[in-house]
């Protein structure tokens, strides 16, 4: 026994050595195929604060960048970035009481095996004041004025008294807690829900760091007419009609009520629930148009603010239809020792529009135009061009026919029909032609000619 315990611990070396050898060569052969790289961490790193005693509160903030390299093996660098891992950079300050630290930052990443070789910042600044609550009373601040014929009331809160958290040093920078109540030309009372703030000694707002509870407070105030002032409406008076063609698509009047005055509570008391005004004639008005008219008002009514009020009046023109027929067609761009026929040499016109424009338009200033440059000898089926550019707001619905047969052939040859049939000849032919854009007549051997629009 004692033989064999000498020539065990005369192979413990060697034995030692073949363990280290076997890991050398399966540590190489592991890096061979999954190679360690060093890089930046490139995915989110959020900096949490740990360990705060209650009563307490942080004042100043943390930095939101933390730059952190890494070494890691390829693999694990993939499900970094697959899994869009983050980092946490913890901030400790357990058992720390108020005051002002310099702390140490660990870096927590949720993925083994690595090594963490630097990152920056590798401490932050922290100041700790005690945290608290107190009471203020609360101020409601009036902005804006009311109308002359209106009286406020003193504004009031649902709540007299706000609690309001934070840190001491913010708490004793306030000078009172406020809300605004703007009540700019009310003319009938306000509920509304404001928000709070806190103003310190300065008369300015503390934008942060402080809570409110609760957060916002109704406030009502009363406003009513002051005595001998009334409200009524204001009715359009309209004793005429637009042109013919046209029609009123709205009326408005801004403002839509007035508050009137007099001295004499009976008189005030017996006026309808509206005054008139001035007569607003329509019968020059063919597009939208304001107008400025006064109040028709009994003897010891006066008007309260401007004596005019505004008059808005949209008219827009009556939509029409129009027919015109046997309009003609001419060629332009063909060349001068070509001959056209068409088939067939006048068109139907559809048109649609304001119906004051519809009735401008006559037949005679209406022709329709085919283009015929570079079109060489042949059959063709066209679509014919009307410009109605003119005449605003006017549309073409159709043309009819939409297409015109036209057959194009050399001065003196004997053109065919569409079945392969000889035709009319070109000497026989009325067709117009448009010479420098305007239409003339094309003579024909026997001295007779088609006249143009």
């Amino acid at each position: 026994m004692k033989k064999q315990m000498v020539s065990f611990l005369k192979n413990l070396s060697s034995i030692g050595i073949a363990f280290v050898l076997a890991l050398t060569v399966w540590v190489v052969a592991i890096t061979s195929t999954d190679p360690t790289e060093e890089r930046r961490f490139g995915n989110t790193v959020t900096v949490e604060l740990v360990g705060l005693e209650e009563g307490l509160v942080m004042t100043n903030t943390l930095p939101e960048q933390i730059t952190i390299n890494l070494r890691a093996p390829a693999s694990i660098w993939k499900q970094i970035t697959n899994s869009r891992l983050s980092a946490k950079a913890i901030v400790d300050v357990t058992g720390l009481q108020p005051g002002e630290y310099e702390i140490p930052l660990k870096i927590q990443i949720g993925i083994e095996p690595i090594l963490i070789t630097s990152f920056s910042p590798q401490s932050v600044k922290v100041v700790l004041e005690k945290y608290e609550t107190r009471t203020f009373d609360l101020t409601i601040s009036e902005v804006g004025s009311i109308p002359t014929a209106f009286k406020a009331e003193v504004p009031v809160a649902a709540e007299s008294r706000i609690n309001v958290s934070g840190s001491v040093s913010l708490l004793d920078q306030i000078d009172f807690v406020r809300v605004i109540l703007d009540h700019s030309n009310a003319t009938e009372s306000i509920e509304k829900e404001l928000i709070i703030a806190a103003v310190n000694k300065n008369g300015t707002v503390i934008p942060s760091g402080l809570t409110f509870q609760p957060e916002k407070v109704k406030v009502s105030q009363e406003i009513s007419l002051r005595g001998g002032y009334r409200v009524v409406a204001v009715k359009v008076v309209v004793p005429g009609t637009v042109p013919a063609g046209y029609r009123v698509s709205k009326i408005s009047v801004d403002p839509s009520v007035v508050t009137i005055y007099s001295s004499d509570r009976t008189l005030l008391e017996s006026l309808p629930s509206y005054l008139n005004t001035e007569p607003v004639d329509l019968s020059t008005l063919t597009e939208p148009t304001e107008i400025k008219v006064g109040l028709d008002l009994p003897d010891g009514i006066s008007l309260v603010g401007d004596q005019t009020v505004s008059v808005d009046v949209d008219i827009d023109p009556i939509e029409g239809a129009l027919t015109l027929n046997n309009i003609p067609v001419f060629v332009i761009g063909l060349e001068a020792d070509m001959q056209p026929v068409l088939s067939p040499e006048a068109v139907d016109v559809y048109l649609s529009g304001p119906q004051p424009v519809l009735d401008q338009i006559k037949d005679e200033e209406l022709y329709a135009v085919l283009d015929l440059q570079d079109y060489e000898a042949g059959h063709y089926q066209l679509e014919p061009r009307i410009d109605i550019s003119s005449w605003t707001g006017v549309t073409i619905q159709s043309i009819m026919p939409g297409t015109i047969d036209i057959t194009i052939s050399k001065e003196g040859s004997v053109p065919s029909t569409q079945n392969g049939q000889t035709g009319t000849t070109i000497d026989n032919t009325s067709t117009m032609i448009l010479t420098d854009q305007n239409p003339v007549a094309e003579p024909t051997p026997t001295g007779s000619a088609t006249k143009a629009p």
